[in-house]
C-alpha cells in the first residue's frame, strides 16, 4: 500500500490513439465513468493551435468531471536546443503556445522536452548551451503565468538522459524547473529507489509505463521489468503526493479496456487503492 492517497491519470495521446483526432466528447465522457478523471493534455502539433479543438476539450473535460492537470507541450518538431536559430525561436514559440492552451484548460504544470534526437558526443556541448538558453526564457515566461515547468527524464541520446545530466539542468537554469520523472526512461539507465531520492523534491510529476530493460515501451505496468515496489517506496521517500499519470497502453485493447488494465496494474504495483474523482486543486498536485 501507498503512503500517500494519489490520484491515477492518463495522457490524451492513449485517448487520441484509440478514437483519431475527433476524441475529446466521447474519450473524456468514457473516462468520466471511469476511476481515472485526470488527464494531461498533449499537445499534437497538427491541433494544439485550433482554439475551437481546445474548447471542445474544455467543455468536454468540465461536463465529464475530468480534471486537466498538466498540459505536454509538442516535441516532435519542437527542438529548444536547436543549433540553428531559427529553429530554437520557432520551438520556443510552440512552447509559448502550450502555456496558452495550458492557461485554457486550467492545467498547472507544462511538461517540455530539453531536446530531439540523435545528439552526437560532438554535438552535445553546444546543443546543452542552446537548451539553457530557451529553458532560461522559458521558465520566466512560465512563472509569469503562474505555471510549474518540469523538464521531462528523456532516454538514449537526448538531453536529460541521465539523473546527473537533469541535476545539472536543473540547477543551472535561472528559474525553478521542475522534473517529470518518466519511469519507462529513467530506469533503463539508473536505480529506481536511488534516482527519485537524488530528484527529490525536483520531481513535480511522473509518467508511468513499462519497458523490457532494453527501450521504452510504453506498456502497462506489470508487462515489462520495472521494479514497481521500488518506485512506489522512492515516491514515498521524496513525499510525491501527485498524480499517477500514465503514458501507458495495450495496442489490442479497445479505450474502456485500456483504461480497466491501467487502474487493474494500478491497484496491484502501485498500491493505488483509489476511485473517487479529484478536487479541483489550485495547486500543482
Amino acid at each position: 500500500m501507498a503512503k500517500y492517497d494519489r490520484k491515477l491519470g492518463v495522457s490524451t495521446s492513449l485517448l487520441r490513439s484509440k478514437l483519431g483526432a475527433d476524441w475529446p466528447e466521447t474519450a473524456l465522457e468514457t473516462l468520466g465513468a471511469s476511476p481515472i478523471r485526470t488527464i494531461e493534455y498533449l499537445c499534437v502539433e497538427d491541433r494544439f493551435r485550433d482554439e475551437g479543438h481546445i474548447e471542445r476539450v474544455k467543455a468536454s473535460a468540465e461536463a465529464s468531471g475530468v480534471w486537466v492537470r498538466s498540459v505536454h507541450a509538442p516535441f516532435g518538431q519542437t527542438d529548444i536546443s536547436a543549433a540553428d536559430e531559427g529553429s530554437r525561436r520557432d520551438s520556443i514559440d510552440n512552447i509559448v503556445r502550450a502555456m496558452e492552451v495550458a492557461e485554457a484548460l486550467g492545467a498547472k504544470i507544462l511538461v517540455l522536452h530539453g531536446s530531439r534526437e540523435p545528439i552526437g558526443d560532438e554535438e552535445r556541448e553546444r546543443r546543452l548551451t542552446q537548451c539553457v538558453r530557451s529553458l532560461n526564457e522559458l521558465c520566466k515566461r512560465a512563472s509569469q503565468r503562474g505555471l510549474v515547468p518540469a523538464l521531462e527524464a528523456l532516454p538514449r541520446t537526448c538531453l536529460g538522459n541521465t539523473v546527473e545530466e537533469m541535476l545539472w539542468l536543473t540547477g543551472i537554469v535561472d528559474g525553478d524547473l521542475k522534473v517529470c520523472y518518466d519511469v519507462n526512461h529513467v530506469t533503463l539507465r539508473a536505480d529506481v529507489r536511488e534516482s527519485l531520492s537524488a530528484l527529490g523534491e525536483r520531481v513535480a510529476t511522473v509518467h508511468i509505463s513499462d519497458h523490457d530493460g532494453v527501450d521504452e515501451r510504453h506498456w502497462i505496468p506489470g508487462r515489462g521489468v520495472t521494479d514497481w515496489a521500488g518506485f512506489v517506496e522512492g515516491l514515498d521517500g521524496i513525499g510525491y503526493e501527485g498524480c499517477l499519470l500514465h503514458e501507458a497502453m495495450d495496442a489490442d485493447l479497445g479505450l474502456e479496456e485500456n483504461l480497466a488494465a491501467i487502474v487493474a496494474a494500478a491497484r496491484v504495483h502501485l498500491g493505488w487503492e483509489g476511485g473517487c474523482a479529484p478536487e479541483r486543486q489550485a495547486d500543482a498536485r
